[in-house]
């Protein structure tokens, strides 16, 4: 039988780590990935150098854990809450759910991570990606979506679609609601994959 409790040090390296990271994400969102360090991490949350790299192999270790923590919110929360409906509502949900995540880090926190730096965006096997290559795979296993692409083809047609929605909502400063455009905009490009009987 394993023992799932922590002892007194692992919780207190949990919560330094917990520290760290909101910390940088609050000097992110004032001051953009690229223009913090890791000794400005450190001084802002009362933490020395080294805790920062018990915690986190480098700065860039910050946004593997941002782009971590969505992931795990797509395969732990969002892949359950799509199990019913029809193919095309499956996909839009996904993607309402997508523009809610965005929304929900907030204007600020989104332009500073969409950049042509980052990278991230487009790492193969991500959770979040393949919650929706797992829908789309059971549609074209029921004959609800076209074989036309492959699943992973259409994940990434729609994803560079909903990221520029994204995208532009960062450049009008946010002065529109983004989940109802994305679902007015996702929902014609998905049509494109429904098969009509």
């Amino acid at each position: 039988m394993c023992n799932n409790k922590l002892n007194k040090r692992q919780v207190q390296a949990q919560m330094t780590k917990e520290k760290i990271y909101l910390t940088a994400l609050r000097l992110i969102e004032k001051n953009g990935f690229e223009n913090i360090t890791v000794e400005e991490i450190c001084k802002t949350a009362s933490v020395s150098i080294g805790s920062f790299y018990n915690c986190f192999k480098s700065k860039n270790d910050i946004l593997n854990e941002i782009y971590r923590v969505a992931d795990d919110y797509f395969l732990d929360t969002v892949a359950s809450d799509l199990k019913k409906g029809n193919m095309e509502d499956k996909i839009a949900k996904f993607f309402s759910y997508y523009a809610q995540y965005n929304l929900s880090r907030g204007i600020t926190f989104m332009r500073h991570l969409y950049n042509s730096k980052n990278k991230l965006f487009i790492t193969k096997g991500r959770h979040m990606q393949n919650v929706l290559e797992n829908v789309i795979e059971e549609g074209q296993a029921s004959g609800e979506i076209s074989n036309h692409m492959s699943p992973r083809g259409i994940v990434e047609y729609l994803f560079i679609a909903a990221r520029g929605l994204v995208y532009d909502w960062c450049l009008h400063n946010g002065e529109y609601d983004l989940v109802e455009h994305m679902y007015e905009y996702m929902k014609p490009l998905i049509k494109i994959f429904i098969v009509t009987i």
